[in-house]
């Protein structure tokens, strides 16, 4: 389902859905700030894969560990240069071949907004 630029994420009947809160598919620039596995600081961008009220999925590149905690900036493209937010911790991670899978949870539902 596709309403404006958000797209709700399709859930397969086998797999087991655990999340309790609709997921949306959105492609929306983000930044990310935290600690890596090799205990580096690190400041990278990319786009937002999926968003629900709870948490996100997007791609990074390089490796973190369950647990870790991270600051999630997310574009809002509804308004200029505004940003939400948050704090989140890292429950899922995919390993892929070029790029790497973070599934997050906020600490918060609310968000804080900036203007950058």
């Amino acid at each position: 389902m596709c309403v404006g630029n958000i797209t709700t994420v399709n859930r397969g009947v086998n797999v087991l859905e655990r999340r309790r809160a609709r997921r949306f598919r959105v492609g929306w620039d983000i930044n990310v700030k935290g600690t890596d596995d090799a205990g580096l600081n690190f400041d990278e961008a990319g786009v937002l894969e999926n968003l629900s009220s709870t948490g996100v999925f997007f791609y990074l590149t390089r490796p973190l560990r369950i647990g870790a905690k991270l600051e999630v900036s997310i574009k809002v493209p509804f308004r200029r240069e505004n940003w939400m937010k948050y704090s989140a911790e890292v429950v899922r991670i995919e390993n892929g071949a070029i790029r790497i899978g973070i599934a997050m949870k906020f600490d918060t539902v609310r968000p804080s907004f900036s203007v950058k």
